[in-house]
């Protein structure tokens, strides 16, 4: 029985999806676009190469941990770009805040921005993690190990595996995060 594994490239024959762990985003570097501070941060993704990035897929995650739980539940993980609405119960202004996160060759970027120009730090309990999915290339459903484990521990055989995994490359903006998981056999 095998499953990818944290960093790791998945069985021979299969997409080879890789994985990061969570990690926290620490420093922030400030940045200003047409008048409105935001916040960055660089990951290193070594797993992002030019062929990913031509005919691949990468996907990003939110644990926003540094939130009100009343604003963004704590535990709850979000694809981004994640935007959020609230106000306070003091003055009746809507804030947004947008996180979004992009890739390019060997980093994933996070980037967080206040509509109100309201924070002048970011909390640093706040989660990402990214998933590569290799595209490009016919998937062979002849795999050297052909059992790979769910994150629910259910088995599946080669050729479903690889279903997963085009469905997710081909559908990934319309499903959650636990599916995505599931269907890849990612831990969550």
């Amino acid at each position: 029985m095998t499953s990818c594994k944290k960093g790791d490239t998945g069985p021979a024959g299969t997409a080879n999806v890789i994985y990061s762990g969570w990690f926290t985003a620490s420093p922030w570097a400030k940045d200003t676009v047409f008048d409105v501070y935001g916040f960055n941060y660089t990951q290193t993704a070594p797993g992002i190469t030019q062929n990913i990035l031509d005919s691949g897929a990468v996907l990003i995650f939110g644990k926003l941990a540094g939130y009100n739980p009343l604003i963004w539940p704590t535990g709850q993980v979000g694809q981004l770009p994640i935007v959020i609405n609230y106000k306070f119960s003091s003055g009746g202004i809507t804030y947004t805040d947008t996180w979004s996160g992009t890739a390019s060759l060997g980093k994933v970027k996070i980037r967080f921005v206040d509509d109100q120009n309201y924070y002048g730090s970011i909390a640093t309990s706040h989660q990402f993690r990214y998933v590569i999915i290799p595209g490009g290339k016919s998937i062979s459903t002849t795999a050297v190990a052909p059992n790979v484990r769910t994150a629910q521990g259910k088995t599946m055989d080669v050729s479903e595996f690889n279903a997963g995994v085009q469905d997710v490359a081909k559908n990934y903006t319309h499903m959650s995060y636990v599916e995505i998981c599931d269907k890849l056999g990612i831990p969550q």
